[in-house]
């Protein structure tokens, strides 16, 4: 009898669950997403309360599939206890908290666009702490993808950047992406060994103790949301999708692939942002987004595959 034997399509589906590409791809796309149900959520709920109770919700989940991983590997957590506070920081409490509250002021659109020089500041970074050398076209790169950003900040009116009118919005968005990129950077520091559900099951536990305190000065002066279904299905997303399964897929993709290849695919989160934006949300996507991302695109190409072809040919 022949055929495949009983265990290789589940075989051939974890293959592809540990290739850094399909990984990044699938972060991506619901990153892109939570741009746009955080648009939606604030009809309901503050910025805040979005970022508490999606990591409440989350931990909750995933605590039963990892608080095993999580207790074994306690001895690394406990030697490297302030990296992994800082990374938790960095993550969960500081770049969702903050991009929710953009969203406040910005369009999910804006906050796709912002998140695409992710790339740019990755890579500025580990040129910074030595890990990198920098040549002509990837500080090329590094000032189109500044450009490009503001560009889209300034909705493409000059007099917005010299008149200091800024969203305060899309500066919240470009300090989030900022604290995501050291995060990035820092999170190739750790092990590949290192159960990936354990690792997400304590940042979680830990960002969600630093979101706390702003959570309930927020609350301190109105009262919280309603649960209805509506607000059921936002969180239930937000917690299940960009949380759970986007750090998962991320933290294990940037585990085996780098830091650098990762912050290449955060691209997609602007155009899965956009794409979504215009759909659900009636967003117009504006000539100075295509501007502006096309800048960024160009930038990135440049300080990526145009300067290692660069290198190359120069060391031959």
């Amino acid at each position: 009898m022949t055929g495949l034997p009983t265990g290789a399509p589940r075989s051939r589906a974890r293959h592809w669950f540990e290739l850094p590409a399909v990984l990044l791809v699938l972060a991506t796309l619901f990153w892109g997403g939570n741009a746009v149900v955080g648009k939606l959520a604030l009809n309901y709920m503050s910025g805040i309360e979005l970022s508490f109770w999606r990591w409440v919700l989350a931990f909750v989940i995933l605590l039963p599939f990892a608080w095993r991983p999580c207790l074994r590997d306690l001895g690394y957590y406990r030697r490297h206890r302030w990296l992994l506070l800082f990374l938790a920081l960095l993550s969960v409490s500081l770049y969702n908290s903050l991009q929710y509250v953009a969203l406040q002021w910005t369009s999910a659109i804006n906050v796709g666009v912002v998140s695409a020089t992710m790339p740019l500041e990755v890579f500025l970074l580990t040129w910074l702490l030595g890990q990198e050398r920098a040549n002509w076209l990837q500080k090329l790169g590094l000032l189109l993808a500044l450009l490009g950003v503001g560009w889209v900040v300034a909705r493409g009116q000059l007099q917005v950047l010299t008149g200091l009118q800024l969203n305060p919005g899309d500066l919240l968005m470009l300090t989030a992406v900022f604290g995501f990129a050291i995060y990035s950077v820092l999170m190739r520091k750790l092990p590949r060994e290192l159960d990936k559900l354990g690792l997400l099951l304590l940042l979680i536990f830990i960002g969600s103790i630093g979101i706390l305190p702003f959570y309930l000065w927020d609350i301190s002066s109105r009262e919280t949301f309603t649960l209805n279904t509506d607000t059921a299905l936002i969180l239930g997303y937000v917690a299940i999708f960009p949380s759970l399964l986007s750090y998962y897929f991320w933290n294990k993709a940037v585990l085996l692939g780098g830091a650098n290849q990762a912050g290449l695919f955060t691209n997609l989160i602007s155009v899965f942002a956009s794409l979504l934006a215009v759909i659900f949300l009636g967003e117009a996507f504006r000539s100075y987004h295509v501007i502006g991302m096309t800048t960024i695109f160009v930038a990135i190409l440049l300080a990526t595959y145009v300067s290692k072809w660069y290198s190359l040919r120069q060391s031959r």
